[in-house]
């Protein structure tokens, strides 16, 4: 070694003593995983001396200012505004009804009156709701001033006052009435009141203990060792032994022999200092004792611990005690408020518990089973047995930043990489003296050093800051000398900072920059990005006890092949689409149970592989910090995990399983700015009174009892009668319906917790908003029935006016028939007796009376159409096709025109006046033009009915015309008016030579008031 090389390791040497004789007698303990709740996270008041979890899930506190619920998100607080006759509470515990009451300091009990139907209107009636009614123990102040209580088996309240033990009965409305059944002077600084499983009831009063055992009272007093100072505490053991604390430590009862009515007390070990006052003893669910005292928190299990705000608690002076059903220890402290132990799995190292440097880069085991942690710039430090100490030399350069760089081998040697060469100490304990560096002249390229790795065959790997990479065999003997691998023409981007070997032989072997290879039978290959494999920028590699290799990523999670040693390895990866916390893996590692550790830049995500589920360990949950930069699994079991502010161990075997879903509340609803009556702790179901269609706005707030990860509780809901489907889960814990349409509803919502178990029972609001009025049955109804009595009553007055209407026709027709007929008739006949003596007269005589005959005659015939027209009587087809067919005849056979009428038989239609009239013209024309211009022989005439048409065509063999030649004459144009007055068409169709057709298309209405017509006439 030489001269400088010496005079740098007694420097060390001085400084390393140096050092610890300032510092290296400082014992740190670890830092546990605590979470602190104090008034500034809501809590009524710091000074908390009573908890209790009630049957809904919900967390209670009392404190010397009022009353606090915590659901997990916020504290709900109450005090004597609320009804409570005393803000200082000193117990909290449910009846056999699962209602809450509380211990006063001066008014007795008080219950809470959770259903707002339950006699809480406040006093006068004015102000808030009240929602606490208090029940006083006894006459005097002593006597409510109640210290501890219970409900036993009966549902009987015994309450253990300054006053002495009550026990109450209950009068005919169901109140508890009080009765003294132990008295007692002076007053206590201390009771305890506790309900064993085998039905026997115990107090703690002042110095004496209460049993109460079927219906009989049996006394422990002095001299009893256990009675004599004040007792504090009462639970059981493991085993259901009764355990009591007072001011002299714990015993345990020793259960009578069958000849005695009394046990006897045996002490605990338990070690206390002068004066340290047990407050209250507790056993948690896997049967370590926990005992809360005015200088810390005592754990007993295989050997006692003392926890204090060295630890994490927020005060030394813990009174109380509780578990709740995730397995959370919650204390509370005379000033530090309150504090929750979860699921005791994580515990931390940090400056504060002696670490010089929290930025810790690399954990390792050596072979004695102490724990080695590399650091940035503060060297490296032991932790043996919970302590920390930092390694004589390694606080100094250039061990100072060896960071990741060290291991120890299987021989035990400590190799030890530095910006400044690389270095090897005999073990087996890491001692920085008498050590060899090595350098240029031993074969190494670069004396930076960046990664250190050790394969199965006991060579160890040197990857130095040139990029190259090279290997030494210590096991062999004579001149130490490393070899140089080379990787042909890859060229990787960055020196090889991690490596790995598979059980074949093959080396893996990773950089940044985009460097993932593999040298296996003195061969290397670089391996490009594949499908499972979506990069090559590595940041860790890891070999599983199964063989696998795991790569993470820069940025697109971790990679996985369980055939690594194949020519082609095929991968599987997971990504933040697969639930990690982050893209970016930096460290993985293994436990017992074959779960892989990813660490990332946001935490430590757990991946099961058999099951697929992942969880997330972040800073809430005890982690020292978020980024983690090394994970590592030692002989014990436990997880080590170095991050980027302190060292933090998870013990796998700790975890708490969730063996209950968790339970979910409505919190509140609101409908259109007014908020429902409500439990004061929530509802499971909620049936809303029936909502107008003006409040169809709803704003539902929920929330899900589960304090092992109540900030990973998520939820799903649906809206029956508007969702058809559950939605997603999230973290949202209300929703907001705006403008729903009238109908009944259902809304139902489940909590989801950590390990995805949802509600059984979810949480449930049924509620159904009205149509507005004019929807509603009764007033469409009225509606219909006004609007049938209208349309009735306008049908009844338009029958009535046709049927006037028809009286009038028929009246018109009679009289210009009788009247108006008759005088033509006359006329005309007069007309033609003077046309007849005036025979031989003058001619200027004889033409006016021809012509007055010949015109009363067309006029009588004229009025005989009018009348038949009018008349309603003949307001039918089959009148219509007589009246036809008689006309046809008359013409044609005048003329010798053969004809042939074809029309529909035995068909009751009604046809309207207008309708008749216009047809009945329309065909007088045609036969009349047909007889006197056609010059035909034969005529064919058809009427007959098309569906909802009745048509009328005629056809003539006569010589035919056309149409577009004909200017004079109306006869054609007011066939065409009429057929379109009564919404007709009239088509013409006729060439020179070819005769004519005239067809004819008029619109019907079959039957209308046809049938109401004949019945109003029949009456």
């Amino acid at each position: 070694m030489t001269r400088l090389l010496q005079g740098w390791f007694l420097f060390r040497a001085v400084f390393s003593a140096v050092w610890l004789v300032l510092f290296g007698s400082i014992a740190h303990s670890q830092q546990l995983s605590i979470r602190r709740y104090d008034v500034r996270d809501g809590l009524v008041h710091s000074r908390v001396v009573a908890m209790h979890q009630d049957k809904k899930g919900y967390l209670w506190f009392g404190t010397w200012e009022g009353l606090s619920r915590f659901d997990g998100y916020q504290f709900t607080n109450y005090d004597t505004r609320d009804g409570l006759g005393d803000a200082v509470i000193n117990a909290i515990t449910d009846d056999k009804l699962g209602r809450l009451w509380v211990a006063t300091n001066g008014t007795g009990i008080a219950r809470l009156l959770d259903d707002p139907a339950d006699g809480g209107d406040s006093p006068g009636g004015r102000g808030p709701r009240r929602k606490f009614e208090n029940v006083l123990v006894g006459e005097s102040s002593a006597s409510n001033r109640v210290n501890a209580f219970l409900f036993d088996a009966d549902d009987s309240c015994w309450c253990a006052t300054d006053d002495g033990l009550y026990r109450a009965w209950h009068d005919d409305r169901g109140t508890p009435r009080f009765e003294q059944v132990v008295s007692h002077e002076p007053v206590a600084d201390f009771m305890c009141a506790f309900a064993d499983n085998r039905g026997r009831l115990w107090f703690g009063i002042a110095d004496e203990i209460v049993e109460v055992v079927a219906g009989q009272l049996v006394f422990y007093r002095a001299p009893d060792e256990v009675a004599h100072p004040a007792i504090t505490s009462i639970t059981q053991g493991q085993s259901g032994e009764v355990l009591v604390a007072n001011r002299l430590g714990v015993f345990e009862f020793v259960e009578p022999s069958s000849d005695s009515s009394r046990g006897s007390w045996r002490k605990l070990p338990v070690t206390l200092e002068t004066d340290q006052i047990v407050h209250q003893v507790l056993l948690d669910h896997d049967g370590t004792l926990w005992m809360c005292t005015q200088k810390g928190l005592i754990k007993r299990k295989d050997g006692q611990t003392l926890y204090t705000t060295a630890n994490g608690l927020s005060d030394n002076n813990v009174i109380c005690l509780i578990e709740d059903r995730e397995g959370n220890l919650w204390m509370g402290t005379w000033a530090g408020g309150a504090c929750k132990l979860q699921g005791r799995m994580i515990v931390s190292y940090t400056r504060a518990e002696g670490l010089p440097d929290q930025r810790i880069s690399r954990v390792l085991e050596d072979q004695r089973g102490q724990i080695y942690a590399g650091t940035s710039e503060g060297g490296i430090v032991r932790i043996s047995e919970g302590k920390v100490s930092v390694v004589p030399g390694s606080e100094a350069p250039p061990f100072n930043n060896v960071a990741a760089r060290f291991l120890q081998d299987r021989r035990g040697d400590w190799w030890v990489g530095t910006h400044h060469g690389l270095f090897r100490f005999h073990g087996p304990e890491l001692h920085l003296r008498n050590g060899k560096k090595f350098g240029a002249a031993d074969g190494l390229a670069n004396e930076g050093v960046e990664d250190v790795y050790e394969e199965s065959t006991g060579r160890v790997w040197i990857g130095t800051s040139d990029r190259s990479l090279s290997w030494i065999d210590p096991k062999r003997n004579g001149p130490t000398h490393f070899n140089r691998v080379s990787l042909g023409a890859t060229r990787p981007g960055d020196s090889i900072t991690w490596i790995a070997g598979d059980s074949s032989g093959g080396l893996w072997l990773g950089a940044r920059f985009g460097l993932i290879g593999r040298i296996k039978n003195e061969m290397f290959r670089a391996f490009e990005p594949i499908g499972g494999l979506p990069e090559t920028d590595p940041r860790a590699m890891f070999f599983d006890s199964r063989g696998w290799l795991w790569i993470g990523l820069r940025s697109r999670g971790v990679s996985v092949t369980k055939n690594p040693s194949a020519e082609r390895p095929e991968f599987v990866n997971y990504s933040v689409a697969d639930g990690l916390s982050s893209e970016f893996v930096l460290s993985i590692c293994e436990d017992d149970f074959g779960r892989i550790y990813l660490g990332t830049f946001k935490g430590l995500d757990r991946l099961d592989t058999s099951t697929g589920e992942i969880r997330h360990f972040t800073t809430a949950d005890g982690l020292a910090g978020n980024l983690i930069s090394h994970c590592m699994k030692d002989s014990r079991g436990n997880i080590w995990i170095a991050t980027s502010t302190g060292l933090s161990v998870l013990n796998p075997r700790a975890e708490v399983s969730i063996k209950q879903p968790p339970a979910v509340y409505l919190s509140r609803v609101q409908v259109a700015g007014e908020d429902l009556a409500m439990a004061e702790t929530g509802n499971v179901n909620l049936a809303a009174p029936e909502l107008s269609s003006s409040r169809n706005n709803l704003l539902i707030e929920f929330v899900g009892l589960d304090f092992q990860d109540e900030q990973e509780v998520k939820y799903r809901y649906k809206l029956e009668g508007a969702d058809a489907e559950w939605t997603a889960p999230t973290a949202q814990r209300s929703v907001n319906y705006a403008r729903l349409a009238p109908g009944s509803y259902r809304f139902w919502v489940k909590a989801i917790n950590r390990s995805g178990r949802e509600s059984p029972d979810p949480a449930m609001l049924e509620f159904r908003i009205l149509p507005p009025v004019w929807q509603r049955w009764w007033f469409m109804t009225l509606a219909a029935l006004f609007s049938a009595t209208a349309i009735y009553s306008i049908y009844r007055v338009r029958i009535s006016r046709l049927i006037e209407l028809e009286r009038v026709r028929t009246r018109i027709a009679s009289d210009l028939h009788d009247d108006i007929g008759s005088n033509l008739s006359k006329i005309a006949i007069l007309s033609e007796v003077a046309h007849q003596q005036a025979d031989g007269a003058d001619s200027t005589i004889q033409q006016p009376l021809s012509t007055i005959a010949r015109i009363s005659r067309e006029s009588v015939a004229s009025m005989s159409d009018v009348v038949w027209a009018i008349n309603p009587g003949k307001d039918s087809l089959r009148d219509l096709t007589r009246r036809m067919r008689a006309f046809a005849s008359d013409t044609f056979t005048a003329r010798n025109i053969a004809f042939e009428f074809h029309a529909p038989s035995a068909v009751d239609l009604k046809l309207g006046a207008d309708v008749r009239r216009n047809i009945y013209l329309i065909f007088k024309e045609t036969v009349n033009n047909t007889v006197r211009h056609s010059k035909c022989s034969k005529a064919v005439i058809e009427f007959r009915i098309d569906g909802t048409w009745l048509e009328l065509k005629v056809d003539d063999n006569g010589k035919g015309f056309d149409p577009s030649a004909l200017n004079d004459g109306n006869g054609l144009l007011n066939m065409k008016k009429r057929a379109a007055l009564v919404g007709g068409k009239l088509v013409v169709a006729s060439n020179p030579a070819s005769g004519t057709q005239i067809h004819l298309r008029v619109p019907i209405n079959r039957g209308k008031f046809a049938s109401t017509l004949k019945s109003l006439r029949r009456s």
